[in-house]
């Protein structure tokens, strides 16, 4: 199969580099952008849209549908494809059989020698080709080959893609809106199995989906869907899709889908005798989503301690759940503090002198007030509603720390420190 490249010169590809670049993946996966234009391989496309010049002809009608200007050329050489594009920056096809009246000054020739060819009437490529080859060695020497090779068509120079993928896409649009979930799914398992082959061919995983799914009502909806660890389990990311999907329906009949896989590094797995025996974070990340979906978003999460005077003062962190990779850490450089409530409170008595806690005695223990602190009267939402209790936090001897609470004449503790 022959050689093709596409080559795009165009004075707006530093600001819109990442347009022109996108414009190229429709065409290639092999892309290098350089200084005044984009090369990248469209070899293969001969047989699906035809000569170069048709293949240059539809780049360019791609790039006047995004709003790009610049010149297209298409050749077997990534040398003759540069040379023709750059010789406009307007929007214009070139085509290899144009080559042969390019300019000589467009060729890497020395501008002494350019005014030699110049007094003697060589002026285009084609003037050039028609002097013996031998006579040009001789006169010029062996480096002037090169130029030899570039007006033959023969260029040397090679492709060298320098755009990382970081991501690739699956689409597909439907010949009629669908309502239910369950064709989309079918749908999805199917182009996920595509989506992950070419994820893995790069030699990649994925952490990320993003699900787009066009409505009838010309509106779109995207899901983007996370996991804390990468991973290609098709089964994993359609059940997870299902339950995120199923949390926030579209609301209306989808026409078209498309996913895309985000790339990130595979995850190492070491399973053998001294390994470790623990779940499965897919497991894990399944479970927490099933819960979502039976109590709501708002009612998973990881209990926080608030830094407020409230009653049972905690707040569900969704960000701190558990990614199934931690390891276990055996030294930490702040104390945590936690507060656990006695179900059902445990009754107490309190001995008060001056004003002061001195003793305290319940059914479980007994032993003298070290430290206490307190009174607090009111909490912490102060506008919201005020407490009917007294509340101390007190340290007692040989026992720990615990919340004392007195409500009309009766003490009690809420809980204890840990």
């Amino acid at each position: 199969m022959k050689r093709s490249f596409a080559y795009i010169n165009s004075p707006g590809l530093k600001s819109d580099r990442e347009k022109f670049v996108s414009l190229a993946k429709q065409f290639s996966f092999a892309i290098e952008v350089l200084e005044d234009g984009i090369l990248f391989d469209v070899s293969g496309l001969g047989r699906l849209i035809g000569k170069p010049a048709a293949i240059a002809k539809q780049i360019l009608e791609e790039m006047q549908r995004q709003g790009l200007s610049g010149s297209v050329a298409v050749a077997e050489t990534a040398d003759t494809a540069m040379l023709l594009a750059r010789q406009d920056t307007a929007a214009v096809v070139r085509s290899p059989e144009t080559f042969q009246q390019l300019p000589l000054h467009q060729l890497p020739i020395e501008q002494d020698t350019l005014n030699v060819f110049g007094d003697l009437g060589i002026r285009s490529v084609d003037d050039l080709l028609a002097i013996p080859h031998e006579d040009l060695i001789g006169r010029y020497g062996s480096e002037f080959k090169s130029v030899i090779d570039i007006i033959e068509q023969k260029g040397a120079s090679l492709l060298t893609p320098n755009v990382k993928e970081d991501q690739v896409a699956w689409s597909y649009e439907l010949d009629s809106p669908i309502e239910d979930f369950e064709q989309l799914i079918f749908l999805l398992n199917h182009g996920l199995d595509k989506l992950f082959a070419q994820t893995a061919q790069h030699g990649f995983s994925t952490e990320q989906l993003d699900i787009i799914l066009k409505l009838r009502e010309h509106d779109e909806r995207v899901y983007e869907i996370k996991a804390s660890f990468p991973s290609l389990e098709r089964a994993f990311w359609l059940k997870l899709i299902n339950l995120r999907v199923s949390l926030d329906p579209p609301g209306s009949g989808i026409v078209a889908v498309k996913a895309v896989s985000w790339f990130t590094k595979p995850r190492a797995s070491q399973r053998g005798l001294y390994a470790v025996s623990r779940p499965e974070p897919e497991n894990l990340l399944l479970t927490v989503n099933k819960l979502k979906k039976l109590v709501g978003e708002e009612n998973v999460g990881v209990p926080v301690i608030l830094d407020q005077r409230l009653a049972e003062a905690f707040a569900l962190d969704a960000e701190a759940l558990p990614k199934g990779s931690e390891r276990l850490e055996t030294q930490r450089d702040n104390a945590i503090i936690a507060f656990s409530y006695f179900r059902p409170r445990v009754p107490a008595e309190v001995l008060v002198r001056d004003k002061r806690l001195i003793f305290v005695r319940t059914q479980y223990f007994s032993g003298r007030v070290l430290e206490y602190s307190g009174v607090w009267r009111a909490n912490s939402k102060w506008w919201d509603k005020g407490w009917r209790t007294e509340e101390w936090d007190v340290e007692v001897e040989d026992n720990g720390v615990y919340r004392l609470c007195k409500a009309n004449n009766d003490w009690f503790l809420l809980g204890e420190y840990d």
